[in-house]
Order: structure tokens, then C-alpha cells, then sequence
């Protein structure tokens, strides 16, 4: 109760300071943070004994009550650099080189980076989960001239997992909700939920992202309203207007989840762009392509498909997240998603395959042994590309 009572008083004491007097919420928010490390809840010192949580989303790492943020940790970023060459090895390296979100000064954006650091392992598995989907993701971002930036936004999002689903029903690497889906195209059916599909929901969120960015002109904007909703956003900015204040995000009165959204995936930025001076281990992503799509005029068991494409049933699913049932219907538009270095084998294996044995229960024999199976190459890729 004591250390309640000193907080609230040492708060209001800093607030009334001249050197917070003209401080924007923002920066009473990491003021209010400083202050309340110095004095912990009571018995969180014994709850830290009993084990620390990590958690499967990075927005968990603010909102959770039981995880303590650390002091904001300032870096100072050198300049970025011109004429980067226009071919790279490293996934990496061409994503840094899309960069071209102007930086956003905000304490923020210094606390989400203490904050990713402090859970290095957490990060560490989000990173390492997105090197199925990243190639897919910088490809279509590239091909619209869209701030690679955009890369990391399902780092934010979702944590990289396509089977991610929020409390209010979005879902996938980009986290749609029904309503949205259906706007953009993305079907969502018994069978088949279009928000796990990662060819086609990356196609609905950069097209949307697109749209948000053309409704209000910048970028911090639209990714604003990506989280908060446009209609939202631009209320906020028609209030600011009419009160002669400023308009651009920082400016702007938002809640607190869409306040934090933006600074994250800054401080994600920041942390990719610098990994050096953040000490942050990035293993080597190749510049390839990590899945091919493949289609069949069969029924198939995803267990049997799995052997015929010599991958571990973890490693399909994770690619084919969409179906609800572990079954591709031989009229599927989507086909089977399968990495690109097992595509070739799988449909050698298929064709040897007794077509028996690959029927679904209750399905007809099928007549004949050959069938129109093929494979749609993205780009071109090695014979044989491992699992990282």
C-alpha cells in the first residue's frame, strides 16, 4: 500500500515538473514505466521464482501483467546507406535493403526493442518460424514496390504462425477477421479457411495494406488503421483537424494496443536492420524460393502425401494450414503446398503409387493409375532445397 501511495505521488510530482510539462502521452507512458520498475508489485519477487512466461505472441509481452518490461533501451541507428547492390544471397539482406519507413521517434520504439531483447529465445522461434514464408512474403511485397517493412508486420501479427486465432476471431499470418476476409476475397468454408492459406492471404493483406495506404498517404496511417480498423483512424484524424492539432500518428489519441502496434514493428525493424548492434544472432535465410505449389486430379490423405513428399507431417501442415480436414479433395483450386527441394519426388512417388490406397473412405475407386498432376514453379528454384 506504502509503495502505491509513493508511486502515485512520485508520478504526479514528475508530471507537474517543467520537464515533463509539454511531454506527450507517449512520453509520460515510459516516465510512468521507469518509475513503476523502482517499485514492484508486492510478491512479484516470489512470482519471478516460479518461472518466467513466455509467451507465443509478441503483444503478450506488454499486455500481460506477469511479465516485467524492462527499462527502454536507446540505440542510436546509423544513417541508412545508399546504392546497395541489387542482388543478394542473404533473404535478409534484401529485406533490409527495402527498408523505407521513415524512423519514428517515440520512446516506444525503445521499449519494444528492451522488450523483444529481454525474450531473446521468444523472438529467436518467431524468426525461425517465419523462414518457411518469408521468401513468398519479400516476393510479393517487391513485385508491388511496397516498404519491405511490411516483411515483419506477421511478426507483430501473429508471431509468424498461420494457425494463429486472436480472442476476436482473427486469424492466420496476417490475422484477418471473418467480415475483412470476406471483403477481400478469402473464402471461408467448412473445409477451407482462406485466412490460413498463405499464398492467398498474403495476396488479401498487401492488397489491402495497398488500400490503406492510398486512403491516407502514409504509412504509419495505414498501418494504424491495418490494426485499428480505417474508419477509426479517420475519425481521430478529423477530431485532431478540428481542434488544430497535428495529424500524423504520434499526434493522434489511439488505443493502446494500435499506440504499441506501430512502435513494434519498428523496433523490429531496427533490431533486423542492426542486428550488430543489437546482438542479435539472424542465421543465413537463402534468397529462394522455400515452397512450390502442386495440384492433382486425386483425393488425397495428407498423411499419405506427407510420405510420398518424404516431410514430416509438422512440416506439411505448417504449409498447408488452410484445410480443415487432413484430405485434399481432387477438386480443390488450391492444391498441396510443398517445399520446393520434395515437389519433383512427391509427384514421381504419386504416379508409382497404387491409386487404391489413395482414396478417400467412402470414394470411388479410381479408374486409372495416370493422372494430370503437375507443379507450378514460382521461380526458379534448386533441385533440392533442405529444411532449414
Amino acid at each position: 500500500m506504502l509503495q502505491a501511495v509513493a508511486l502515485v505521488a512520485l508520478l504526479a510530482i514528475l508530471w507537474a515538473s517543467p520537464a515533463c510539462a509539454a511531454g506527450s502521452p507517449s512520453e509520460f507512458l515510459a516516465l510512468s514505466y521507469v518509475a513503476a520498475s523502482r517499485f514492484p508489485p508486492a510478491g512479484q519477487e516470489a512470482a519471478e521464482g516460479a518461472g518466467k512466461y513466455l509467451p507465443s505472441r509478441l503483444e503478450e509481452l506488454l499486455l500481460a501483467p506477469v511479465v516485467a518490461i524492462p527499462p527502454p533501451a536507446v540505440f542510436t541507428l546509423p544513417a541508412a546507406q545508399l546504392g546497395q547492390p541489387v542482388a543478394y544471397e542473404n533473404l535478409w539482406d534484401r529485406i533490409r535493403s527495402g527498408f523505407a519507413l521513415p524512423r519514428l521517434e517515440s520512446p516506444l520504439v525503445d521499449r519494444w526493442q528492451a522488450s523483444y531483447l529481454s525474450r531473446a529465445q521468444n523472438l529467436k522461434g518467431i524468426v525461425e518460424r517465419s523462414r518457411r514464408y518469408l521468401f513468398h512474403v519479400v516476393e510479393e511485397i517487391d513485385k508491388r514496390g511496397m516498404p519491405m517493412e511490411l516483411a515483419l508486420l506477421p511478426m507483430v501479427e501473429s508471431g509468424y504462425n498461420p494457425a494463429a486465432l486472436s480472442s476476436a476471431q482473427a486469424s492466420g499470418l496476417w490475422q484477418f477477421i471473418p467480415s475483412t476476409a470476406r471483403d477481400y476475397k478469402l473464402p471461408l468454408t467448412p473445409d477451407y479457411d482462406a485466412r490460413r492459406d498463405i499464398i492467398a492471404s498474403t495476396s488479401a493483406a498487401l492488397d489491402y495494406l495497398q488500400v490503406l495506404y492510398e486512403l491516407f498517404g502514409d504509412w504509419q496511417l495505414a498501418l494504424a488503421a491495418y490494426n485499428w480498423g480505417e474508419k477509426s483512424v479517420a475519425k481521430a484524424i478529423e477530431q485532431n483537424a478540428a481542434r488544430g492539432l497535428r495529424t500524423d500518428f504520434l499526434s493522434l489519441t489511439l488505443p493502446e494496443e494500435t499506440r504499441n502496434y506501430v512502435p513494434k514493428l519498428h523496433a523490429l525493424k531496427n533490431m533486423i536492420g542492426y542486428p550488430e548492434i543489437f546482438k542479435l544472432e539472424l542465421e543465413y535465410v537463402a534468397n529462394q524460393p522455400y515452397f512450390t505449389t502442386v495440384t492433382s486430379n486425386r483425393d488425397l490423405d495428407f498423411e499419405v502425401a506427407a510420405r510420398l513428399a518424404g516431410v514430416s507431417m509438422e512440416e506439411f501442415s505448417s504449409l498447408n494450414p488452410a484445410h480443415a480436414r487432413p484430405q485434399l479433395s481432387k477438386d480443390s483450386p488450391t492444391g498441396l503446398v510443398l517445399p520446393v527441394g520434395q515437389a519433383e519426388s512427391f509427384l514421381a512417388n504419386l504416379r508409382n503409387y497404387k491409386g487404391a490406397e489413395l482414396r478417400q473412405k467412402g470414394s470411388k475407386p479410381a479408374k486409372s493409375r495416370r493422372d494430370s498432376t503437375r507443379v507450378h514453379k514460382k521461380a526458379a528454384a534448386p533441385a533440392k532445397l533442405g529444411t532449414p
